[in-house]
């Protein structure tokens, strides 16, 4: 099989003797002229049933100095380096869907460790848990996994999510206050609204959205063909319909609560659900997805309301404490954004989500995202990228 696309020639080093179907040791020795392997990196090799038909891909967790002696002078000593890493699974090339496949057989010791490209690696997880491409892959950032590229240097991976998953699930985005909930939910409501036509409504309660629709600088690859409306809190309340018959295919509704207070705000936007659900159901208003900014304040009992409208509402649900918003509308969050948390209650709900300890968690830092969901193929540290849009 030809992996000139898939992984660079030369060998980084061999398996040791201890191998399992997790985990695995291998000696680092990597060609000349090439850099070395450093933690988080991603590895391949080929299947111990299937060969190079199938590569196997792992993460370095650890790297060891250990030294070989060749002699009895110190200056016979050799420092070496040991890599452990856990394995992610393999990957079927000779399929058209490649899912990330769980390894039943552990590799075998003296197998050859190989780095991928940096290209192959996002196709891997540019993928669903099915391995089906994304319908309409959406980039929010990158990935702390560096590869190669073919020309020899380094660089980070792509992230994307399938904007179908956004738009046909419900999503939250948790963490403490002022490490980018705003600012990652306006990177995700671009990609959005510039690669879909979907409707789009916010609930912007401290009016961080009203430039979103206003580009830093022209960008071909983001060209802000949707159109935004802002619907104020004195609008709103004169017709409390006014929302409903706003929504249309192309347009992102930006429904703003100036001068009141929180908790009027929470009266505000808990009847403007209401009457969301009720449409809905009614089949008054075509499919679209609903952001709220601040999702624990709002009544629980209208949330809720929202959530059992099943296919005509998808929402983002944005908050600093995931655990006030109740078990039953977290059990619906198929996709989680997470970024850095201190509260215990919501470390403990969050780690069982998304897989990743409690010491991770609190370390996040700002722009950094943990992203998990039904259809992400595990669940990944990212940096969002930049936003296109004008800051507020």
């Amino acid at each position: 099989m030809d992996l000139s696309n898939i992984r660079i020639k030369e060998h980084f080093g061999l398996i040791t003797n201890d191998t399992n179907t997790t985990r695995f040791n291998f000696l680092v020795s990597p060609p000349k002229n090439r850099e070395g392997i450093e933690k988080q990196d991603i590895v391949c090799l080929d299947h111990p049933l299937y060969g190079d038909s199938c590569q196997i891909l792992a993460e370095v967790k650890e790297m060891a100095n250990y030294e070989e002696v060749a002699g009895s002078t110190v200056g016979n000593r050799i420092g070496k380096l040991l890599a452990t890493t856990q394995i992610i699974g393999y990957i079927d090339l000779r399929n058209e869907d490649k899912p990330l496949r769980k390894l039943l057989v552990p590799p075998n010791p003296g197998s050859r460790i190989y780095v991928p490209y940096a290209s192959f690696l996002e196709d891997v997880f540019s993928r669903g848990a099915q391995g089906k491409k994304y319908k309409q892959p959406i980039n929010i950032g990158k990935t702390e996994i560096i590869a190669a590229s073919p020309e020899g240097a380094d660089q980070q991976i792509n992230f994307h999510i399938d904007a179908f998953d956004l738009i046909s699930k419900h999503t939250i985005i948790s963490s403490v206050d002022g490490v980018g909930k705003t600012h990652t939910t306006t990177v995700i409501i671009e990609e959005l609204a510039n690669k879909t036509n979907y409707p789009i409504v916010i609930f912007d309660q401290n009016n961080e959205y009203s430039t979103i629709n206003l580009p830093v600088s022209p960008n071909p690859s983001s060209p802000f063909n949707f159109k935004t409306l802002l619907v104020n809190s004195n609008d709103a309340r004169s017709s409390q319909d006014l929302v409903t018959k706003k929504i249309k295919q192309g347009e992102v509704i930006v429904v703003t609560a100036e001068n009141l207070a929180a908790s009027e705000k929470t009266d505000y936007y808990s009847n403007i659900l209401k009457v969301l659900a009720k449409s809905s159901r009614e089949k008054n208003a075509p499919p679209f997805l609903l952001v709220i900014e601040e999702a624990e304040n709002l009544k629980l009992q209208a949330i809720e309301e929202i959530l059992s409208t099943k296919d005509g509402i998808s929402t983002i649900f944005i908050t600093s404490h995931p655990t006030m918003l109740g078990g039953k509308v977290l059990s619906c969050m198929q996709n989680q954004i997470i970024g850095k948390t201190s509260d215990p209650q919501d470390l403990a709900y969050l780690k069982s989500m998304s897989s990743y300890p409690d010491d991770e968690l609190q370390r996040l830092g700002i722009g950094e995202w943990i992203v998990n969901g039904l259809n992400v193929t595990r669940a990944t540290k990212i940096h969002v990228r930049e936003r296109y849009s004008k800051e507020k």
